[in-house]
């Protein structure tokens, strides 16, 4: 038997890139296992986090629960972050590396996150049109502001016209060279760090602060890219309708080129493929580096949980060792609880197998 009791207060942290429906999902889950949470976000979504929180604590009410099962920082800060983290009884923190970083250093227990850069293969046996829709509708969801989104498209040489038109079909925009320029100037400091004043903006929006004239019925951006690593930047991360776009000979080179673009961003946090070829599903799912591998869906959508599909709904996507985390797990209620092992003997003992039926004869005279 197996009694589930609470771990106390949850102290979760809520990244500026999804305000609203972050501190709802950490809340359902801190309350499933009886928990309170107290929220903390980013200072520049207070207002929408005080929002969310305010009308979570009436729904507590009318339910008849303690409005303080959830409490939001309405004033945030790096100070009352850290102290959160210090005395909650669980930490558990989304965002960027150095918030995740702040929980695992807190001196409490902590669950935190990696960093996005979902790579999407398309193998020669993909249907072009149920690929170009799908990524459409996961890289146009919610601006990307999801670590969930297409950030590049790997696409076997053979398909990689065709699927290029269906995008463009779809909404995209093929950008040019030198739009690959100029966008890049907006989206990324001198530093390298993406600009927080360019990212998730409708593509008109980003094209204009970059003096490009976007049509405007264009949804999202295809950029051609080459290469890996700072001096290719569309191979990281972008938070914006803009996903990297390459061309590869064939599967082989798909699976190596999508663990190159994850050691550089986003190891252990996902990938997707859309192939109706089960070997090579297979293959992906066992050569990547990654936690979880979407098939045949649009990306941003379906990695947090959805109808369609069997994984935990959360928006805590663990990274396991590879992404500096101790999960793999979509985390979710069963994480924020204790569990109290209930054991009695069993009615009939197990009996130890011999050294020779365990090994062996040979391996015990070796």
């Amino acid at each position: 038997v197996k009694i589930a009791k609470p771990v106390g207060v949850i102290g979760a942290i809520s990244p500026s890139t999804n305000p609203e429906a972050t501190p709802v999902i950490k809340a359902i889950n801190a309350i499933k296992g009886r928990n309170s949470v107290v929220i903390s976000p980013s200072s520049k979504t207070k207002k929408t986090n005080k929002l969310i929180v305010d009308k979570m604590r009436e729904a507590l009410v009318k339910m008849g629960a303690p409005a303080d099962l959830v409490i939001g920082i309405d004033q945030p800060s790096r100070v009352k972050t850290n102290v959160l983290l210090q005395n909650c009884d669980l930490g558990l923190a989304t965002g960027g590396s150095a918030i995740v970083k702040a929980a695992y250093s807190s001196g409490r227990p902590a669950l935190g996150v990696g960093v996005g850069n979902a790579v999407i293969v398309v193998d020669e046996t993909a249907n072009v049109e149920d690929a170009a829709k799908k990524i459409r509708i996961s890289k146009t969801f919610d601006l990307a502001a999801s670590c969930s989104s297409d950030n590049s498209v790997v696409v076997v040489e053979k398909l990689y016209d065709t699927l290029l038109n269906a995008l463009i079909a779809e909404g995209g925009y093929l950008a040019n060279s030198h739009e690959y320029e100029k966008i890049a100037a907006v989206l990324w400091n001198e530093k390298g760090n993406l600009n927080g004043k360019a990212v998730v903006k409708a593509p008109q929006v980003l094209c204009k602060m970059a003096g490009i004239d976007l049509p405007e019925d264009r949804t999202f951006i295809i950029m051609p890219e080459t290469g890996v690593g700072r001096e290719y930047p569309y191979s990281g991360e972008k938070l914006s309708v803009v996903m990297a776009y390459y061309k590869v000979k064939n599967f082989d080179e798909a699976v190596v080129l999508t663990n190159r673009i994850q050691e550089y961003q986003g190891k252990g946090h996902s990938c997707g493929i859309y192939s109706n070829n089960d070997e090579n599903v297979i293959r992906f799912g066992l050569e990547t580096k990654t936690s979880r591998v979407m098939v045949n869906q649009p990306q941003s959508i379906s990695n947090s949980g959805n109808l369609w599909n069997g994984m935990p709904q959360t928006f805590s996507l663990g990274c396991g060792t590879w992404g500096g985390n101790s999960t793999t797990e979509n985390i979710n209620w069963r994480h924020l609880v204790n569990i109290t092992w209930l054991s009695k003997p069993l009615p009939v003992p197990k009996t130890l197998p011999s050294d020779n039926e365990l090994f062996g004869a040979d391996i015990i005279e070796m």
